[in-house]
């Protein structure tokens, strides 16, 4: 009689321990679970920001966007993330609108074209700016080949300030 009583008292410890590791077990998937939305929610975030193709370092407000053109008395012609150029080469103007103030004398301009591989950068080509100034433009980015293209404003010390990406075709 005893052993019978010393049996069931194993037998229940024995329910007891396995009920406790699947609770922990649940609670850790629950743990693991949400980490994981949370990782795809960022990467939803990330992915969102870069199909619209614009992007700052510093606030929202900033956008690196492309004309065909930009007038001598300020118009914006020909707005645009996709051109057309000859197959010899041809431009662009990035224009460049901050949220405050640059705050630097010079930036530069880098041009990377995307590869199945990777990036590879182009060209780097500086400009000068007025550093209490908030809008800019970047004339005569030129393209030689076709394809997708990230340009991206630095200041001086390698701080991104925005970039852009368009795509370039042949006429």
């Amino acid at each position: 009689m005893k052993n019978i009583h010393g049996f069931s008292g194993f037998i229940i410890a024995m329910f007891i321990s396995i009920g406790l590791i699947v609770a922990c077990g649940n609670k850790k998937e629950t743990e693991v679970t949400k980490e994981e939305t949370k990782k795809e929610e960022t990467k939803k975030e990330a992915t969102k920001n870069e199909t619209t193709g614009n992007t700052s370092a510093s606030s929202g407000s900033t956008q690196l966007y492309f004309v065909e053109e930009y007038t001598a008395d300020g118009q914006e012609v020909g707005k645009s993330d996709k051109f057309f150029i000859k197959t010899k080469g041809g431009y662009i103007t990035a224009m460049l609108k901050t949220a405050q103030p640059i705050g630097v004398g010079s930036v530069d301009v880098r041009l990377e074209r995307e590869t199945v591989s990777g990036t590879e950068i182009i060209d780097t080509q500086p400009y000068n700016v007025s550093p209490e100034k908030d809008y800019f433009f970047f004339d005569k980015v030129t393209f030689y080949k076709s394809g997708d293209y990230k340009v991206t404003v630095f200041k001086k010390d390698g701080t991104p300030v925005a970039s852009g990406k368009v795509r370039i075709e042949f006429e």
